[in-house]
């Protein structure tokens, strides 16, 4: 009967290790995939239209014409710039707006500035023609939010080799059988590392 609870306490042993190994893999696979697909975010910024009258300038810091990227990220600004009327020319102040000095739109303008980083603005500049145009201006942040990162990273390093590490010694089977040395795996370092 001693032996029957033995084998009894063994095998529920392992099937707790197994059972805690699947539910810490589970744990570290989902929270890896939730926060993967989550760390990456488009927000649009500004989304603006206006009348800019013959002879005027619209911007800097005027409503809708300043944004300050995210602070503890990565980000990519995307715009689009749409023009009925006559041309104005656009003009981008802030890092690596090089290509975005005195652009002449008069119709449709997409631009892209990777990386973004600090403030930003945005002028309209419609001093040389003698006819109204009508804007349109829309600006987007693609962002990534660098703090999901840390549980996707705990997942994926800490949980998902832990719960591995819980099945396979779960899984193990000694049997009774006398073996020759060196032809049984010995997984009493994987215990000790676990446990």
């Amino acid at each position: 009967m001693a032996k029957k609870e033995i084998y009894r306490s063994r095998r529920d042993e392992k099937r707790t290790k197994t059972l805690t190994g699947l539910i810490l893999l589970a744990l570290g696979a989902s929270s890896f995939l939730l926060s993967f697909f989550s760390v990456a975010r488009t927000e649009t910024v500004i989304d603006i239209s206006f009348v800019l009258e013959p002879g005027r300038k619209y911007g800097p810091y005027e409503n809708g014409t300043y944004h300050h990227t995210r602070v503890i990220s990565k980000s990519t600004l995307t715009g689009e710039v749409a023009v009925e009327g006559a041309g104005v020319y656009f003009t981008a102040n802030g890092y690596n707006t090089e290509h975005l000095r005195n652009v002449f739109i008069n119709q449709n303008y997409s631009f892209v500035i990777n990386p973004a980083d600090d403030l930003y603005t945005f002028t309209f500049d419609n001093t040389v023609g003698n006819t109204q145009s009508s804007i349109t201006f829309t600006l987007q942040e693609r962002w990534i939010n660098i703090l999901l990162l840390i549980p996707c990273l705990i997942g994926l390093l800490i949980l998902v080799p832990a719960g591995l590490v819980l099945i396979i010694v779960g899984l193990h089977k000694q049997s009774s059988k006398v073996r020759r040395p060196g032809s049984n795996i010995n997984l009493n370092f994987l215990r000790v590392f676990v446990f």
